[in-house]
């Protein structure tokens, strides 16, 4: 049987969790690329990507380092304070895209209203024009 490298534990516990690579990637605060040659095993995280890498995984350091963990390992990973914290962090991410949204929204209020006080501003401004036209049409 083939020993799972570094590479393959965070790519099988990425798959575990159900995120993509670019997923990974933004929570990581890393590029896309940076998670492939993980996964490819032609580089490493450092050890401060690692424990966040781990937490995000919801798997132990130790587990990712070496494939294996102990018990008190097994129940830190699975407590509550992690699984706590990680339903914190997808409503985060959840309020985040719905600030996006509505950001977007009032942005396009903001213009939909500043094209309104333009045209009045034009209105306004054409009352203001001398007439051009003789008031008394000829006759032919």
């Amino acid at each position: 049987m083939k020993k799972m490298t570094l590479g393959g534990r965070i790519e099988s516990a990425r798959k575990a969790q159900g995120l993509t690579a670019a997923q990974l990637a933004s929570r990581l605060g890393v590029l896309t690329k940076t998670i492939r040659n993980w996964l490819s095993d032609r580089s490493e995280p450092r050890a401060n990507k690692l424990v966040t890498l781990a937490g995000v995984l919801n798997v132990s350091v130790m587990w990712l380092m070496t494939g294996t963990e102990s018990d008190m390992e097994k129940d830190i990973a699975t407590s509550d304070e992690t699984a706590s914290l990680s339903s914190k962090m997808e409503r985060l991410l959840s309020l985040h895209q719905q600030t996006s949204v509505l950001i977007m929204e009032v942005q396009g209020e903001v213009n939909h209203l500043q094209n309104q006080i333009d045209m009045g501003e034009m209105a306004i401004a054409e009352n203001w024009l001398p007439e051009t036209k003789s008031s008394n049409p000829k006759r032919i």
